[in-house]
């Protein structure tokens, strides 16, 4: 007989799926260095948002002044773009000498990205022309995987392997979504604006049972049969010391085998907007454009000329998905030009979204750090700069060591701009905790 487990047991593990990833998802190198414990058992959770424009000093103000040309001119030619990442994971550590480490581990890794063409802010910072017809276009993506595995690490003729082979459960995926707005306008001054997409979310449960009020479904959950439809990554990372203080090597994470998600819930967004004077809409909160419709319908039922007979909300289906996790690869160094007290760890790589599909997305990676550990490493410090996981952040972290406990901490200001992390247009947090003797 299957094992079942409740919706209100489940419930508040769904309710940390958006909000949860893996630590260490981005290699730090440094095979070669002594481990702190024999033995330990840890938590970490690292989280970062962050946008490409607007800052928090322009948004917790109490007069909010907004100046379109001067967002045009600043907006970078990628657009408006959002993003998330964050990871959570749970480990248990063996290090039985240099040769001999291994651990166990699970944890929950969610990333998404939002973006709007700069055109959109090229139409209200410069205008556009009669007749004219602009192209907007609006990008997504986002995904929430759970995993599992180990990983073993030793040394062999001078070389630091670690070799971590984990198996992944896709539980959330949604498909890289592009759509395009076209604005127009005429001789009378009449702008026009529209917009229409499908959008299809692919789960591991059937949320229709959980959406739909409406729905007799089963509630209960299979979690064997969630767990049976994961898929299989290779993770290797290579070290050796090359020069007195200067260790480097190579990481790659490969996707071998996709996980599946059989459940999907589709739903067509559109917006038909018309109005005559579009900066009166925009500074006037009590201005109501002349015409507009805007809404998220079942596909099935969406009719462009008569919106009143269409049915708001998602249509379900059984229709399987096979997602893969981000394909990775690099190279970092650790230098320690004065001894083990301070380290400077480089790395470069890319990595690659949905590997193996025609959704993929490429970008590229890489990472500057400064360690610092005094008193016989119970006190560490650690400073850089790094665009990781689709998002650029400036981190500095305080970590306190005392063999049997070590708390880590680091807090980032992050963007998905370079500048914008100047701007504290996102910010992030890392907090870890091992136990161990």
């Amino acid at each position: 007989m299957r094992k079942h487990i409740t919706a209100s047991f489940f419930a508040p593990l769904l309710a940390v799926l958006p909000l949860s990833a893996a630590f260490s998802t981005d290699f730090s190198g440094d095979l070669l260095s002594r481990p702190s414990r024999a033995f330990e058992i840890g938590m970490d959770a690292d989280f970062a948002f962050a946008n490409n424009t607007f800052g928090l000093k322009d948004i917790l103000t109490k007069n909010v002044k907004v100046d379109f040309q001067q967002m045009t001119d600043d907006m970078p030619k990628s657009g408006f773009t959002l993003g998330f990442h964050d990871t959570e994971k749970t480990f248990i550590n063996l290090n039985a000498s240099s040769r001999f480490r291994f651990s166990l581990f699970t944890g929950v890794e969610s990333s998404g990205i939002f973006n709007i063409s700069k055109d959109f802010f090229d139409i209200f910072g410069s205008g556009i022309d009669v007749g004219e017809t602009k192209k907007i276009d609006i990008t997504t993506y986002a995904d929430v995987f759970y995993d599992l595995g180990f990983s073993f690490q030793t040394i062999v003729m001078g070389y630091g392997i670690k070799l971590t082979p984990a198996y992944y459960v896709p539980l959330i995926y949604v498909p890289k979504t592009t759509a395009t707005a076209r604005m127009t306008t005429n001789k009378d001054g009449l702008i026009h604006a529209y917009t229409e997409a499908m959008l299809d979310v692919y789960t591991a449960v059937d949320m229709e049972n959980y959406i739909d009020s409406d729905a007799d479904g089963d509630k209960e959950i299979d979690i064997q049969d969630i767990l049976s439809n994961g898929g299989f990554d290779l993770s290797l990372e290579i070290e050796r010391n090359w020069l007195h203080g200067l260790n480097a090597g190579l990481y790659t994470r490969i996707p071998i085998r996709p996980g599946t998600l059989n459940y999907k819930m589709s739903t067509l967004v559109y917006a038909d907007f018309k109005e005559e004077n579009l900066m009166n809409f925009v500074t006037d909160s009590d201005h109501e454009p002349k015409e507009k419709s805007s809404g998220h319908v079942k596909p099935s039922t969406y009719n462009p000329k008569n919106h009143d007979d269409e049915e708001k909300g998602f249509e379900y289906t059984e229709d399987s998905y096979r997602a893969y996790r981000p394909l990775k690869f690099g190279l970092n160094a650790t230098y320690m030009p004065w001894g083990q007290w301070f380290k400077i760890q480089p790395a470069l790589g890319f990595g690659i979204r949905g590997p193996y599909t025609g959704d993929a997305v490429f970008y590229m990676e890489y990472a500057l750090d400064f360690r610092i550990s005094v008193l016989h490493r119970i006190f560490n410090m650690n400073f850089g700069t790094a665009y990781q996981n689709q998002i650029f952040q400036h981190r500095f972290g305080l970590a306190i060591n005392l063999r049997a406990l070590e708390i880590i901490s680091q807090v980032s200001m992050c963007g998905t701009s370079f500048l914008s992390t100047f701007r504290t247009a996102g910010y992030g947090a890392l907090v870890g905790v091992r136990i161990g003797f």
